[in-house]
């Protein structure tokens, strides 16, 4: 059975034909999405490390999360779906500390969401009036 017809990742990857590099990648194609996401999420913690994010990082996260699979307006969703779970996170105690809402901001506009739409879903949130919150009720849950 040769490498070149046949393609049996386990196999193959034994196979003295493949590359490290080729190697590499095939196994990162068998990761699940979980794994993708946390591979994903590693790299998002470094950027962000320095507090300050270059339009070069952000071209390269986004470049990575093609590479991944995740197409840039699934990247948005995520990034829309994070600021509402963090939102109802930081309501929970009745009081959204300016510290967490300058957070917020800093995190939509890194992800190009206009501050606008955050203050919509932030009034929409304070009418609600959230005081207790349901694990299912937040965004991630349709994702997992």
């Amino acid at each position: 059975m040769g490498c070149v017809r046949h393609f049996d990742y386990k196999a193959d990857l034994n196979c003295g034909s493949l590359s490290p590099d080729r190697r590499s990648r095939i196994l990162f194609m068998k990761a699940s999405l979980m794994d993708k996401g946390r591979y994903y999420r590693g790299l998002l913690v470094l950027v962000g490390r320095d507090r300050i994010i270059d339009p070069k990082e952000r071209a390269l996260m986004l470049q990575f999360g093609k590479m991944l699979d995740f197409d840039e307006r699934f990247c948005e969703v995520i990034a829309k779906c994070f600021l509402r779970d963090a939102l109802k996170l930081a309501l929970i105690d009745k009081e959204l500390h300016v510290n967490e809402l300058s957070w917020l901001k800093a995190v939509a506009q890194t992800n190009n969401i206009a501050d606008e739409w955050l203050d919509i879903e932030l009034q929409g949130l304070k009418k609600i009036r959230i005081t207790e919150v349901q694990p299912d009720s937040f965004e991630i849950s349709q994702f997992i």
